[in-house]
């Protein structure tokens, strides 16, 4: 069921998306809120869908690193001011696919006082409808970018923390010429690649959740396009075509992304 979260206001929302993309709030930090919502109303786990437009998003402007001075007593350095994480407000709305819900009373409740990248929404009067299922849902939408995932070849294109790949990364995020209709392509955290088996990873103290297995991974980077919700292309979508646009997750292998374009064994399917 498709519901639109409009206008959310957050502060202090973390824009270090992760080792590789930085300054605007993830995609996979809206499917982290769209993921809580749908579970307190009793989704199935891993069943919801974001798609999420950007309206405003303003960085701080406080320090990332803190000024040292040297202590007399010990002689080494030490720092002098509490270090700032590149954080912000952001304006934006939200399309959430949440299935077996149908009440949109329920999804607002449900979004008061959550976090969007650890920043809290402030404003109460959240306003949440249910739009056509189609393009024309973006017309009841104020202006700003939808962040797409990227289709083939792009989303074909991405990285870990291998130099190479890295390299042909940037190679294709930054080309000389780019082609007519592109939007505004920005590197985005698309998801994790695991660097152990769950089965087998040792018990570790101090987790979140005993119960669920702690395990090491690495950082996946992706791209993703920025378009106008004034655009054809969004506004001309059928029902289909514009799921295929929605974030949601896929867990296959040593493989978590945040949309199945991004995952290695979509790129041999296609």
């Amino acid at each position: 069921m498709l519901f639109l979260a409009k206008d959310l206001e957050a502060s202090r929302v973390n824009l270090l998306m992760n080792d590789f993309a930085a300054g605007l709030p993830s995609p996979l930090a809206f499917l982290g809120l769209g993921e809580a919502v749908g579970r307190s109303l009793g989704a199935e786990n891993w069943s919801v869908a974001v798609l999420p437009v950007l309206h405003r998003v303003d960085a701080s402007e406080g320090r990332t690193r803190p000024e040292y001075s040297t202590r007399r007593d010990k002689a080494k350095f030490q720092p002098d001011e509490i270090a700032e994480d590149l954080n912000g407000m952001v304006k934006a709305s939200l399309l959430l696919d949440i299935p077996d819900v149908t009440d949109d009373q329920r999804v607002r409740e449900a979004l008061i006082g959550r976090r969007i990248a650890g920043g809290p929404i402030h404003n109460q009067d959240i306003s949440v409808v249910r739009p056509t299922a189609d393009g024309s849902c973006f017309n009841d939408i104020s202006r700003g970018y939808a962040m797409l995932p990227a289709m083939p070849p792009k989303s074909h294109v991405i990285a870990t923390g291998a130099i190479s790949g890295l390299q042909a990364f940037a190679a294709e995020l930054y080309p000389a010429e780019r082609e007519p209709g592109t939007g505004w392509i920005v590197p985005v955290a698309v998801g994790h690649r695991l660097l152990e088996d769950p089965a087998s990873s040792p018990k570790r103290s101090n987790t979140r959740n005993p119960s669920i297995p702690h395990v090491f991974s690495e950082p996946v980077v992706g791209m993703a396009e920025l378009v106008s919700v004034r655009s054809r292309r969004l506004r001309d979508l059928s029902d289909t075509t514009l799921q295929d646009l929605f974030w949601r997750w896929r867990a296959e292998g040593d493989w978590i992304v945040g949309h199945q374009n991004y995952h290695p064994n979509q790129h041999a399917a296609t």
